[in-house]
């Protein structure tokens, strides 16, 4: 201490303006990065709660769909009449058997939609082993299924009837995908009627996983097994040794536990690095202001006192704070260090919560788009299921039709073969007798061989609503529309035939050369956006040798033919929808 008093003023005035400048500074700065780090890091925590809030509530709605499809079960009587004709069938062997099941199968399928999880599969398995799925466009087989049965049948307890029994994951196929298992035991007055098994795939979790851009998510069953999700994120908080962000939340109606963790280099790396980077800039300035303190430190002190002041109101929270450059000295340039440090932080908490309020519309944006579609099906479903257990066969018949048509135009650029199209032309036709009061008798007559030819989804159906539109005009005795075809060479040719008005010759001539070069107008007034439609896709998914023709009938009415070429230009048959039979699974 004798020593320094004995330096010289300028050297006591170095040491005081290292010890008041220097030493406060980086203090400050160090407090300024804590303090704004637990800021940033409490807001993020608060942000992702509500974000796990909302995931939690999305799996909570869909073990409340489970709930609610396997009550049906148990609840209703009529499926407990089904349950009891079906609970010791070994093989379907009569009609009655066949009825029974697909009156089982229907069931499921309602079921499943009820849940509001498409990707959700259910099965009930009877007393003798024999299984039936809800639906058969699934990508498990039946001995994957029967694989699958084996492995969560030990886990059931019989014991415990019609409670709902979290089994845990199990990997199917050949995929090794990892698939949740829930089962119901169905009991009626003391009786056993068989056991329903509810699987939960990893998709359903990827999906809804994968609308968090940030952070890691894991699920985690009641008994400690993880579920799905990052496998970096684990069960318990002492685990967790990063110092990741870190929010929880139970799930009580299964006992799981959602965790959502968000890394912390993420979180505070680029604060972290603006304050390194400012202490390198900051330290080197003040030792060249040491070394010409010398002579400058009478006019140092003003601009130190100033500077104190300042870094003392920005360490009680005003982060408003600016320190005047004026001049080129040290000082100048320490604050021009300071300013931009504090311009980074505030910036970087600014775009820090940007990004967290536009993740959560994005997340929101996307649990409604999800919604949308599906709520009018469901809705149209409900009504189905009302209609059916009041007997009303014919009206649910019609809704039925029209919830086909709405899922095809939801999947419209998706393929179809021609038994599918024609199916839908039948649910077409249905709903067009109802609009249009026509005692219609609509007919398919398809050879077995092309059954599975592959063609565009509604891409008959601008002709049959022609022949509604069109040739329906007037009063028909006994109208019918009917739809062939036939594979002749290496063509396939499809016929949409009705004994409607017709067509004027010279109009069928005008659109004949029309639909042979269809960019071009029609010589005559009458135009058809349907048929160049229809065309343009052909031509689109099939080449330029794919046509379109009118002709007259025996009948008095029209006759549309499209032909299709079966070979590729390479000369092998073009392929085939890789559907599933529907009678594997049965």
């Amino acid at each position: 201490m004798s020593n320094i008093i004995r330096f010289t003023y300028y050297r006591r005035i170095q040491i005081s303006f290292l010890l008041l400048i220097l030493l406060p500074t980086i203090v400050v700065s160090y407090i300024n990065f804590t303090v704004t780090q637990s800021n940033v890091k409490e807001k993020i925590r608060l942000s992702n709660e509500a974000l796990v809030g909302l995931v939690a509530k999305d799996i909570t709605k869909m073990i409340d769909g489970l709930t609610y499809a396997s009550n049906h079960f148990v609840q209703d009587i009529t499926v407990q009449d089904e349950l009891r004709r079906f609970m010791n069938m070994k093989r379907i062997e009569t009609s009655a058997d066949y009825f029974t099941y697909q009156k089982i199968k229907s069931i499921l399928s309602v079921s499943v939609a009820n849940s509001m999880n498409t990707d959700m599969l259910m099965y009930v398995v009877n007393n003798e082993g024999f299984i039936v799925i809800s639906t058969e466009s699934v990508a498990l087989n039946y001995a994957d299924i029967l694989r699958q049965w084996e492995d969560i049948k030990p886990r059931i307890h019989p014991e415990k009837p019609n409670m709902i029994q979290w089994l845990g994951t199990v990997k199917t196929g050949s995929d090794q995908q990892q698939e949740y298992m829930v089962s119901r035991v169905l009991t009626a007055d003391h009786e056993t009627l068989g056991t329903l098994v509810m699987v939960i795939p990893d998709k359903y979790f990827n999906k809804l996983f994968q609308q968090i851009q940030s952070g890691m998510l894991a699920l985690y069953d009641i008994q400690g097994d993880k579920i799905a999700g990052h496998a970096g994120v684990s069960l318990d908080a002492e685990d967790n040794l990063n110092g990741n962000i870190r929010n929880e939340i139970r799930i009580e109606k299964s006992g799981w536990k959602l965790v959502y963790e968000t890394p912390k280099q993420e979180v505070v790396g680029e604060i972290s690095r603006s304050f390194y980077i400012s202490l390198l800039l900051i330290i080197p300035c003040f030792i060249i202001f040491i070394l010409i303190s010398i002579f400058v430190a009478g006019r140092l002190y003003r601009p130190i006192r100033e500077l104190k002041k300042g870094v003392k109101e920005f360490g009680n929270g005003n982060r408003s704070i600016r320190f005047q450059t004026k001049g080129q000295d040290e000082i100048s340039h320490l604050a021009e260090t300071l300013n931009t440090m504090l311009d980074q932080i505030n910036q970087l908490i600014a775009d820090i919560e940007q990004e967290q309020e536009q993740n959560k519309v994005m997340e929101l944006q996307a649990l409604f788009s999800q919604i949308r579609p599906h709520f009018l099906l469901n809705t149209l479903n409900s009504i189905k299921c009302n209609l059916v257990l009041d007997n009303d066969i014919v009206h649910s018949q019609k809704i039925d039709s029209l919830m086909s048509l709405l899922r095809a135009y939801m999947k419209f650029n998706e393929p179809s073969t021609l038994k599918s199209e024609c199916k839908l032309l039948a649910h077409y036709a249905d709903i067009m007798k109802m609009r249009n009061d026509i005692p219609l008798e609509f007919s398919v007559d398809i050879p077995k061989e092309t059954e599975d030819f592959q063609i565009p989804k509604l891409l008959l159906q601008p002709l049959v609503e022609n022949a509604f539109v069109h040739g329906f005009e007037e009063d028909i005795e006994q109208p019918w529309i009917k739809v062939s075809a036939e594979r002749k060479d290496q063509e396939l040719l499809i016929s949409i035939s009705d004994n409607g008005v017709g067509l004027e010759d010279e109009r069928m001539q005008d659109m004949n050369e029309w639909l042979q070069q269809p960019k071009q107008e029609p010589s005559s007034s009458y135009k058809s956006i349907g048929l160049n439609n229809v065309l343009q896709r052909l031509r689109m998914t099939y080449g330029p040798y794919a046509s379109m023709s009118l002709n007259a009938n025996a009948y008095g009415g029209l006759t549309v033919w499209l032909r299709i070429p079966i070979q590729t230009e390479s000369g092998s048959e073009a392929p085939k929808n890789p559907l599933v039979d529907e009678g594997k699974l049965c």
